[in-house]
C-alpha cells in the first residue's frame, strides 16, 4: 500500500484514525484523572505526556507479539485468543498502575482510579492498530 501511486480510502484508514485520536485522548484523560484524584507531583503538560509515551511504550512492548500477529494478518483468521488478550490488558494495567505510582505519586487507590481510566480507549486503539495495520500493509 504505501509504495502504490494512489491513496488507501477512507475504509481502509478510518481505524488508524479513530486508533490516533484515542491515544491522543488518553492523554487528556490522564491529565484530566491527576487533576481529579488531586496529584501534586509531576501534573504539568510535559510530564504528563511523558508519563503517557511511557505508559504506551511499556503497553506496546507487552502487546507487541498480538500487533505482529495483526502485521501478518492472523487478526484477519480469528486473531489471539480472548483469554490471551484478557491476560495482556491485565499485565499491562498492572505494569500501568505501578508507572503512575511511581511517577506521580498519588498513592495505589488513586492510581488504579487513573489506570481503568486510561486503559478502556488504550486497549481499543491498540486492538484497532494490531488488527487493522496488517491490512493496511497486506
Amino acid at each position: 500500500m504505501f509504495f502504490q501511486t494512489g491513496l488507501p480510502s477512507m475504509e481502509e484508514l478510518t481505524p488508524i484514525i479513530i486508533a490516533i485520536v484515542l491515544i491522543v485522548a488518553d492523554i487528556f484523560i490522564l491529565k484530566i484523572g491527576l487533576s481529579i484524584t488531586k496529584a501534586q507531583e509531576k501534573t504539568n503538560f510535559k510530564w504528563v505526556a511523558g508519563s503517557f509515551g511511557i505508559q504506551f511504550g511499556i503497553i506496546f512492548f507487552i502487546s507487541a507479539p498480538m500487533i505482529l500477529g495483526g502485521l501478518t494478518g492472523q487478526m484477519s483468521e480469528g486473531g489471539p485468543s480472548p483469554l490471551l488478550i484478557a491476560l495482556t490488558i491485565i499485565f499491562s494495567s498492572f505494569i500501568d498502575l505501578n508507572i503512575i505510582n511511581v511517577l506521580h505519586k498519588i498513592g495505589m487507590k488513586r492510581a488504579l482510579i487513573i489506570t481503568v481510566l486510561i486503559m478502556v480507549p488504550l486497549s481499543f486503539a491498540m486492538f484497532l492498530l494490531g488488527s487493522n495495520i496488517g491490512n493496511l500493509l497486506g
